[in-house]
Formats: C-alpha cells, sequence, structure tokens
C-alpha cells in the first residue's frame, strides 16, 4: 500500500466522520425544532384553558328586612359613581333573608368600584328624606359609607386581575 493510498484513506475516514458528526448535528437541531415547537403547542392550550376574565361575587347584608329587592351595579371608572345608573353592569336580586348575593361573571381585568342598595319598595329608586340623605338601606365596596356624602371613586375601588375571581362583603347603612 503506498503512502498517497493511505492518505486516501485516512481522508476519507476523516470525511465520514465530519458527515456522520454533521448529520447527528442536523438531526439534533431538527428534533430539538419539533421540541420547540410542540412545547409551544402545549403553552398555547395551557394558555387558552386559563380564561382571561374573573367573577365577583358580592355579599351584601346584614338587611333590615327581606322586603323588595337589591340592586347592585359594578362601576368602572369615577363617572357617575355612585349616585347614576350608568355603571358598566347592573343587577337585581331578591332578597331571601337577612342577607342577599349579586354576582358578576366574565369581568374583564382592571379597576371597579360597587355600589348596592336595598330598594324596599321595589320602585327602583334610591328614596331621600327632605335632606337628601338615603332612607333606604345603601353601601359601596370597601364599606365606606358616610352619613351626610355619597362614598368617593377613590375610597370605593378595587382591582380585578386575569383569572382571578374576587368576593367582596358589604355592609349596608340605613
Amino acid at each position: 500500500m503506498s503512502i498517497d493510498a493511505k492518505v486516501d484513506c485516512a481522508g476519507q475516514l476523516a470525511n465520514r466522520r465530519y458527515v456522520r458528526a454533521r448529520v447527528m448535528a442536523a438531526r439534533i437541531f431538527l428534533n430539538s425544532r419539533r421540541l420547540a415547537f410542540a412545547a409551544m403547542l402545549v403553552s398555547g392550550a395551557l394558555q387558552a384553558q386559563a380564561s382571561p376574565t374573573a367573577t365577583i361575587s358580592v355579599n351584601v347584608g346584614p338587611l333590615r328586612n327581606s322586603k323588595g329587592s337589591l340592586a347592585c351595579r359594578l362601576h368602572s371608572s369615577a363617572d357617575g359613581f355612585p349616585r347614576t345608573g350608568t355603571g358598566l353592569l347592573a343587577k337585581r336580586v331578591k332578597i331571601d333573608g337577612d342577607s342577599a348575593r349579586c354576582v358578576f361573571e366574565n369581568v374583564t381585568p382592571g379597576t371597579y368600584a360597587i355600589v348596592v342598595h336595598h330598594d324596599e319598595n321595589d320602585n327602583r329608586l334610591c328614596d331621600r328624606n327632605r335632606l337628601g340623605i338615603p332612607v333606604e338601606g345603601y353601601g359601596a365596596s370597601n364599606n365606606h359609607t358616610h352619613a351626610l356624602s355619597a362614598p368617593t371613586w377613590q375610597e370605593s375601588k378595587f382591582l380585578v386581575e386575569s383569572g382571578k375571581d374576587r368576593m367582596l362583603s358589604i355592609s349596608l347603612r340605613y
């Protein structure tokens, strides 16, 4: 065997090793891309299952009596809070016993405030005396109610986070 033949065999051997290494690297690269794609699909499926909305449950009580109904309004800004009926969502629930519950579902993340009113005579108004003070029960989120003024947005607002349900308790002022 001549020296040229040995070099040629060594060169072919080195070339085969080089080609095998390149093929293995390509396979590893393709498999890692497949794995990354599969992980991305699974991650997307898990994110699709997580709800971007939340549920707000409001327990209100104790109520003076079980007459009438409870009106609940969810506000998303200070505009019209708490006096006007321009809340984002409004619910009216029947009273059973000395407490009631309003539930707001599919609420997007954000800052909100809730105002509630025990409409004892079911006239859909917050009845007031001659001085303008409510004679029916009223309340707001964070339980900031005042005898001579309405609760403010700043003291009543709360945060709703994506997928995290909120449970609030509101006491009424009569």
